[in-house]
């Protein structure tokens, strides 16, 4: 399997990378024997079409990485060995993060549930081939996505991931809360310690501007890729865009609706508007 697609502009203009880690829809043949969960409601969890949604990056100057394989078999917006030591067989030879929030909800880089919360796995899973799966798919996307920050900081003087992902409807989650409407765009950037207001406060105008409604870090600020990659104090910002998955697509049947195209123009005019003015938003 292919780890990743990457879409590079021919014209490189600006350092802002693309990232899109839960839009693959690949499980390896081995994975899947594995499982007493369909392939549908596997991919449930993923964040199905994004990548798509913002393959305009290249011809704006930016880059676009996107991960080929599900995010219910490996989830690289986690630490590497974030997971939870009683899904596994045999000896476990290496320090676990197995008390984080997300692996407490059985989601950590191997996903213990499904989006329903039920087992993924039929039986417990050897740790070696554990190991093997993150020494296989997790580290290599995370050196491909650090040498795509890093190689041109010399030229740029800064860096910003724009980490692309989205979220579940509460209609498709069977959640009613009269008095808490869902917002359609969260932009997470770990309560400013990932990236500068400037650049969040741009990002949200923008999808205001578009009629959608923004909120910041709540319920979701962020990820491991935007504590990894971020250090605004070093001009390295990284922020998460959560975007409300009935917005462009039949959450039930896994297919684009009518307004794929025009949430794809919302996104596609970012992506423009970021090349055109993230000279002006970095604060040197």
């Amino acid at each position: 399997m292919k780890l990743y697609s990457l879409s590079e502009a021919k014209n490189k203009t600006n350092n802002i990378i693309y990232n899109s880690p839960h839009s693959g829809e690949c499980f390896p043949d081995a994975f899947l024997k594995t499982c007493q969960i369909n392939k549908h409601k596997l991919l449930s969890s993923s964040d199905s079409f994004v990548d798509s949604l913002f393959e305009e990056a290249k011809n704006n100057g930016s880059t676009l990485l996107a991960n080929n394989f599900a995010r219910s078999f490996m989830d690289t917006n986690r630490e590497a060995y974030e997971i939870d030591p009683s899904m596994f067989s045999g000896e476990i030879d290496v320090p676990l993060n197995h008390s984080s929030p997300k692996v407490k909800m059985g989601f950590g880089s191997i996903a213990k549930y499904a989006h329903t919360r039920k087992n993924i796995y039929q039986d417990k899973i050897p740790f070696e081939q554990a190991r093997q799966r993150i020494e296989q798919y997790h580290l290599p996307i995370h050196e491909k996505l650090d040498s795509l920050l890093t190689n041109d900081m010399d030229k740029f003087a800064y860096s910003l991931l724009i980490d692309c992902h989205s979220m579940p409807s509460f209609e498709f989650l069977g959640h009613y809360v009269p008095d808490k409407p869902q917002y359609d765009i969260i932009l997470g950037n770990l309560y400013g310690r990932s990236c500068h207001p400037v650049i969040t406060d741009f990002l949200a105008q923008h999808f205001l501007q578009a009629g959608l409604t923004v909120i910041q870090n709540t319920p979701f600020a962020g990820g491991y890729n935007t504590f990894q990659y971020g250090a605004p104090h070093l001009n390295k910002h990284a922020i998460q865009i959560e975007i409300k998955k009935s917005l462009y697509m039949d959450e039930s049947t896994r297919t684009p609706n009518r307004n794929f195209k025009g949430m794809k123009k919302i996104i596609s005019s970012l992506c423009s508007q970021l090349d055109k003015h993230i000279e002006d938003l970095i604060i040197i």
